[in-house]
This record gives C-alpha cells, structure tokens and sequence, in this order.
C-alpha cells in the first residue's frame, strides 16, 4: 500500500515541526544572557585533561555565556587549588588525589564536576644508573610532588613492585622541577606527570626507561572552588554551560581540539597526539568520583598515622549547580 500525498505532506510537515523545536531549544540553551558580564577568575593547569577550558576560551564559549573569565596558569593542579585557598582565584582545576589531600587541610573547599579523565602518569628512570626494572629502584633516590597525583601513584607502583617503602629514598621536588631534577641527575627517577613525564623521556632519549605507573586506574580532573562562592552561583552556572557545549566541540572535531591545545597552550603535537587516547573530556559527577575521594583521604590520614575513619567525602560535593545546569550529568547515589 503505497501513502496518499496529502500523508506524506503531513509526514514532511511534522518532520519540519519537530527540526524547528530542536533548532530553537538549542538556540536558547545557548542565548547570551541578558546583562553585562558577570567575572570569574579560574587557576588551570595546562594539560591536554583541561582541554574543555582551552576549546570554550578559543570558540568564545565563555563570551557567549556573559562569562568575563580571567585565567592563571599552574604546573599542577595542587598548586592551583592553593590559589583559591588564597584568594588569588576564584576556582581551579585539580586531580582529585591532590584535591582529597587539601580538603583534610582546608574543609572549605568544594568539588562542583569532573572535567576530564587520564591514566598518563608514569615513573621514569635513567638507565645509567643501572635502573633496567621496576626492581632496581631500591636503594634509588625517586622524585616526587608532595599531595599529588604523583605522590600517590609512586606509594601505589611500588606497593605494586612488591618494593618496600623504606628501600627507596623519596625525594619532594615542586611538580615544575621533576624534569630538570632527572636531567640532572639529582635524582635517578621521578613520579611524573603526563606532560613531564613526555619531557623527561624525551630528553633523556635511549637512557630513559619507564613504566605506568597508574596500572590503568584513571584519575578525575575536577572543577573546584571555595564553598562562599556558592552561595553566588551565577558565574559558575555560566561556566559549566560553556564547558559542556565545548564537550560537544570536542567529540565533533577531535583533531581541530588537538591543534587548538597544541596552539593555546603550547603544548607539544607529540605529546598531545600521544596522551588523547588515554584522555577523556566531559562534564560529570559520579559516584566513581566519591569512590576516589574516599580512598585517597582514607591513604592520606593512614599516611599521617592516624586510624580513623576519613570524613564523608560527600560534604565536599557540590551537587546544586550541575544539577541545575545539566542533571543527568549528576549520577551520585544520594
């Protein structure tokens, strides 16, 4: 039976219809508010992880969200989180090992979303200094960045190694040094960074070994800020919008984000190229977010030789704002 040509008109007409809705829904969600530009002050690392913040600035994101953003840059996301425990910014992207440390210090701090996931950090070693594996770090002197990512996954790898913690010398070295420090023979291996970890190897050349040191458990890149500034939520709504429409960018243009990273930031195309398999970029917050906070303030107080149990991780969520601006993004069990 074949359809009459006043159904398909109607056909057409409801397709029609119901493209024009989409059209203007997508229109409003992304319509410049009314009214001048509301400022925020963010402190970023620069890592391919925080590419959501890079894409909203390059494409004018923020612009179109009457968001006046002013951004500082930080060679690790502790350092940017202390930022906003000075006062110097109003919110900083962080790994959740680092912000799980703070927090302990600074209860006032608080998670508003997941921006990106990656499983790159590595720990890498100079050979000439008879390091061939894993094992032959024992009686080495290991960098390390003190309440970071890369704190936590040195004790990790070598829990892993099956190498007692007393059999390797730690050495604490600001996350901007871990490079030279290696180069330079200061110490004979770092827990690096991503991006220091791509540097290190490739000064070092053929005398560099390394191994993951993640086993494959990625880390949360978070979207932080001071608990006062929720309470005035406007220029973090405004925020979130932006880096959620830059999530739709990235998955539609991949290769014009890597350029943009490489071109914004300064990153290295190999580099870039290299760590985008093990990197994700979107804007959550799940309960595997809560799981992660939990674990890594739980090491944190065994660290420090206390027993209790660590404080409930969720007092530190701020759940409000996604909530209004994206709430299936929100998957907490709650």
């Amino acid at each position: 039976m074949t359809n009459s040509p006043h159904k398909s008109k109607m056909v057409k007409a409801l397709l029609l219809i119901v493209v024009l809705i989409a059209w203007g829904c997508q229109n409003s969600e992304h319509r410049t508010p009314e009214g001048p530009p509301v400022k925020l002050s963010l402190a970023v690392s620069p890592a391919v992880y925080s590419g959501l913040i890079a894409i909203a600035d390059d494409k004018g994101y923020f612009k179109d969200a009457a968001l006046d953003l002013s951004m500082d840059l930080y060679p690790s996301g502790r350092e940017a989180l202390e930022a906003v425990c000075r006062g110097e910014a109003q919110a900083a992207t962080v790994a959740d090992i680092a912000f799980s440390t703070m927090a302990l210090e600074e209860p006032s701090i608080r998670v508003l979303a997941s921006i990106g996931t990656t499983i790159g950090s590595r720990i890498v070693a100079r050979k000439d200094r008879n390091i061939e594996s894993p094992f032959d770090l024992r009686g080495k002197r290991v960098g390390f960045s003190s309440g970071t990512v890369s704190d936590y996954f040195l004790y990790a790898f070598l829990v892993t190694e099956n190498i007692p913690l007393q059999d390797v010398t730690a050495v604490d070295i600001p996350p901007a040094r871990q490079v030279e420090s290696l180069v330079n023979g200061h110490v004979d291996a770092v827990s690096a960074f991503e991006i220091f970890a791509f540097e290190a190897e490739k000064r070092l050349g053929k005398n560099a070994v390394s191994w993951d040191s993640q086993n494959n458990m990625a880390y949360h890149w978070l979207l932080a800020t001071n608990e006062s500034l929720t309470r005035s939520p406007e220029p973090l709504k405004r925020l979130l919008r932006a880096l959620i429409r830059a999530e739709d960018f990235v998955h539609a243009h991949e290769e014009e984000t890597r350029t943009i990273l490489v071109r914004k930031w300064g990153l290295d195309p190999a580099f870039v190229l290299e760590s985008w398999p093990r990197t994700r970029l979107n804007v959550s917050l799940g309960q595997s977010v809560v799981t992660s906070l939990e674990n890594y303030a739980r090491r944190q107080i065994r660290k420090e030789g206390n027993l209790e149990d660590p404080p409930d991780v969720l007092n530190y969520l701020h759940t409000g704002i996604l909530d209004e601006v994206a709430p299936r993004e929100v998957t907490l069990f709650r």
